[in-house]
């Protein structure tokens, strides 16, 4: 993928979560609400949207959040993204 001033894109970001153990207010500040869990993303849906950019020639897929960690069944995210 190219984008519109000729470079290369082979990264990608992506946020599988809002939420986090910890409250650092450089992210988190003191009124901030998470999302509704029906406004994220299913695992399905991020793997569908992994894949599409891998198939774009995507290389490099960053897993952020808030803490990735705490998605339920991340690790089933990341085996299936792993076979590509």
């Amino acid at each position: 993928m190219i984008d519109p001033f000729g470079r290369t894109i082979s990264y990608l970001r992506v946020s599988v979560t809002d939420r986090c153990d910890f409250r650092c207010t450089y992210c988190m500040a003191e009124d901030m609400a998470f999302l509704p869990k029906k406004d994220l993303l299913s695992l399905e849906e991020l793997d569908r949207l992994c894949t599409v950019f891998i198939e774009k020639g995507v290389r490099k897929l960053r897993l952020t959040g808030g803490e990735p960690l705490v998605r339920k069944n991340i690790m089933h995210l990341v085996r299936q993204i792993a076979r590509h």
